[in-house]
């Protein structure tokens, strides 16, 4: 005879366990695992030369695609509909470039992110540095509009030996333990790292003080957060706050791209910034998507200047618009 639920909640308050604590056990266990994990997988990259480390997290990177069946069928989705005109041939090399792209930027970034200073610069050249700087000359603070692209993190890093020390606004782990070891790494050289959930009043003092922030935009939010703009032909669910921020505060947006260069080398470059200057009538709401409709089109430039260079493994049009 099976026992009724209310029977064995009973049986664990009995005990002294409520089901709440028997959950957070479990779920402290796994972070620890997850933990330990990360730290031998560190340490086996550690043993390796440079080439061979990244070749192999390359290789296994596509192997273990092979067993995330909805994963996979978000990548294959993605590509086949923001590239309709392509052959199958060249949608599976792209397919393939991207996941290992972003393998073997994750074996550079844990590689250059315990590293020298200028261990970091020797991997990274930089191209419109006078973006950037003509930027802060205007005193209203700085944004630095990115995507999960190329070496996105090792960009970060290396952006912040540019003068002074940048804030990196991030989405924090669900596992803490594994969180504090990346907030350690990317702020090894002195960067600030914001909590997305903590953003906007941070964000709006950083602006005052005129320091510069990263931001990534290319990720789909939830659709009360949304404001709905073309990306790859497709209205893509994009967070507004970016383009609210910059409307209040007048600050410039700099789009900056890292370019891999192969060999665990990087190309770090700075475009022209996004003046946030519109017509003065038009509603608020209005310029918000204008602002965040170019932020998305200088996004896909360069990804359509290098696909496998991008995250297409995300589920980036997961939120669609209701219809009116």
């Amino acid at each position: 005879m099976r026992s009724s639920p209310s029977a064995i909640y009973e049986l664990q308050q009995i005990r002294g366990v409520r089901p709440s604590a028997k959950k957070k056990r479990r779920s402290n266990l796994r972070h620890r695992a997850e933990y330990v994990a990360f730290r031998g997988f560190v340490a086996a990259l550690d043993l390796l030369p440079r080439m061979t480390a990244r070749g192999l997290a390359a290789r296994a990177s596509w192997l273990l695609l092979r067993a995330a069946r909805s994963r996979r069928r978000i990548l294959w989705k993605n590509l086949a509909q923001a590239f309709p005109d392509k052959r199958a041939q060249e949608v599976a090399a792209i397919a393939r470039g991207s996941v290992e792209t972003t393998a073997r930027s994750l074996v550079d970034f844990l590689e250059v992110s315990r590293g020298t200073r200028e261990q970091l610069i020797e991997r990274v050249e930089i191209s419109g540095r006078d973006h950037l700087e003509n930027a802060r000359k205007r005193g209203k603070g700085v944004f630095l509009l990115s995507a999960h692209f190329g070496g996105w993190e090792i960009a970060a890093l290396a952006a912040g030996l540019l003068g002074e020390p940048i804030a990196l606004v991030v989405r924090p782990l669900d596992n803490p333990l594994l969180e504090a070891e990346l907030t350690r790494r990317r702020s090894r050289f002195g960067n600030e790292v914001i909590a997305k959930r903590e953003a906007a009043r941070e964000l709006l003092r950083a602006m005052r003080r005129n320091q510069t922030v990263a931001i990534l935009v290319d990720q789909n939010v939830l659709l009360q957060d949304a404001v709905f703009v073309p990306f790859f032909g497709r209205l893509a669910a994009t967070t507004p706050s970016l383009a609210l921020i910059q409307l209040k505060t007048g600050a410039a947006v700099v789009p900056v791209f890292t370019w891999p260069l192969g060999d665990g080398r990087y190309r770090l470059g700075f475009e022209e910034a996004i003046p946030p200057e519109l017509d003065r009538e038009l509603p608020r709401a209005e310029k918000v998507r204008l602002l965040t409709e170019r932020y998305m089109r200088v996004t896909e430039e360069a990804v359509r200047r290098d696909p496998t260079a991008w995250l297409w493994l995300h589920n980036r049009w997961r939120t669609r618009p209701v219809a009116p």
